[in-house]
């Protein structure tokens, strides 16, 4: 487990920020009330269509058993303001800090104190920052807010890598929103204007994410090489944070072509070096990967447990997707496991989680869990366990009407004995 403290002098792209490591006690167990806000998100959804859009937007190949997610990351642009006068700089340096502490409302409060203080030719390190806090909290709205007012500041003041990091970062949303082709537009433009200036790192971390659209796509060999383009150019200019993402996201493509043995050695790699240097996101990501190995091998047990650290490594760094992602995959194998019961307020809240960015993957899985749930308790104990994960009695009737809808489009399974 990781165990370093956090370092406010090393900083690397995105989600790899260093911070306080894992330690095993925080290797809790699965929280299980999904609190007023899933009952609030879910009572919500009256208000929107029956089949909202998203149920219609799927990624090739879409798996219903688990909920993947690949490391993509954000490039970050914190240079520029390092010998600015104190008056911005020492703020700006102390947003770093928390950053590295992952205290993002902190890093956030720091950042708009020195924006106060800086020309609009200053503005988008500190706009390209205040992006990255807000992705990381599940704040996508606000997230690309920042990165556009960044990039269109960047462009008219010819600032070519503020304009990379910040288009990098665009097509970063747009794959979370699954908008594939415009993700793919804006990484493009990223890659070619930090080839053209010499930025091999958001060229590295570039190649990595748009590898991570062409599987979704269902462009396997295509994927492949874009992550090993990614993994060789990081190794070379020994960007370890690269590294563990070349290697993570070739482990998932793998996966995909069905080489099992072989992901689960570059995803045991990925999580050794991200271990050794502090590079949580990735390491907390990469062990959710290796639960999605494990539970395509069969092996339901140590795929839970690994699932069950990625969650806590999420939280620690309060990545909010990635707590999304785990909890539901935990929610996912434990009603596979035979104990519905304990699966419902994991998927409860995957569910307000994922509503409440506006991501529509990870969704349908998580309602078909919720699904068979049903099928396995029945309506009335499935409505008890709803009020016991703090879900009110509004919201439940949608759901459980949502999960109707769902149950027309599929066979209805034999209830468990």
């Amino acid at each position: 487990m990781i165990d370093e403290r956090p370092n406010a002098a090393r900083m690397t792209q995105m989600g790899g920020t260093s911070a306080q490591g894992f330690d095993p006690a925080a290797l809790l167990l699965i929280v299980m009330v999904a609190g007023v806000g899933a009952a609030l998100a879910i009572a919500a959804l009256r208000r929107r269509p029956k089949v909202p859009r998203w149920m219609k937007l799927g990624r090739a190949r879409e798996r219903l058993d688990v909920i993947r997610r690949d490391l993509d990351r954000m490039a970050e642009y914190a240079e520029e303001l390092r010998d600015a006068e104190p008056a911005v700089s020492q703020p700006f340096e102390l947003g770093l800090a928390a950053m590295a502490a992952c205290n993002w409302d902190k890093a956030i409060e720091h950042f708009q104190e020195a924006r106060t203080r800086v020309g609009s030719g200053q503005l988008v390190p500190l706009l390209v920052q205040i992006g990255v806090c807000h992705y990381m909290q599940g704040s996508l709205v606000d997230a690309l807010k920042e990165f556009g007012e960044s990039s269109r500041l960047a462009e008219r003041e010819g600032d070519k890598p503020g304009r990379a990091a910040a288009l990098a970062n665009i097509g970063v949303i747009h794959h979370e929103y699954g908008e594939l082709g415009s993700a793919l537009t804006h990484l493009n433009q990223a890659v070619a204007i930090s080839r053209e200036s010499g930025n091999h790192r958001v060229v590295a971390l570039c190649l990595s994410n748009i590898g991570n659209i062409q599987r979704d796509k269902g462009q396997f060999d295509d994927a492949l090489q874009s992550h090993e383009d990614a993994l060789a150019l990081s190794r070379r200019i020994k960007y370890e944070p690269g590294v563990v993402s070349g290697l993570g996201n070739a482990a998932s493509v793998r996966r995909d072509k069905g080489e099992l043995d072989k992901a689960l050695e570059l995803c045991a790699e990925a999580v050794e070096i991200a271990r050794k240097v502090g590079d949580n996101f990735g390491y907390a990501v990469e062990l959710g990967s290796i639960g999605g190995v494990y539970r395509d091998k069969g092996d339901l047990d140590r795929a839970l447990k690994f699932h069950e650290d990625a969650l806590a490594g999420a939280r620690r760094i309060g990545f909010r997707l990635g707590e999304a992602t785990e909890l539901g995959n935990v929610g996912l194998i434990l009603e596979k496991k035979g104990a519905p019961g304990q699966a419902i307020p994991n998927l409860v809240e995957t569910l307000t989680i994922l509503m409440l960015v506006g991501v529509s993957h990870g969704q349908n899985q998580a309602l078909l869990g919720l699904s068979r749930c049903d099928d396995a308790l029945g309506r009335e104990r499935m409505q008890e366990m709803l009020k016991q994960a703090a879900v009110s009695d509004e919201g439940a009737a949608d759901l459980l009407d949502r999960v109707d809808q769902l149950r027309l489009r599929r066979p209805r399974p034999t209830k468990r004995a």
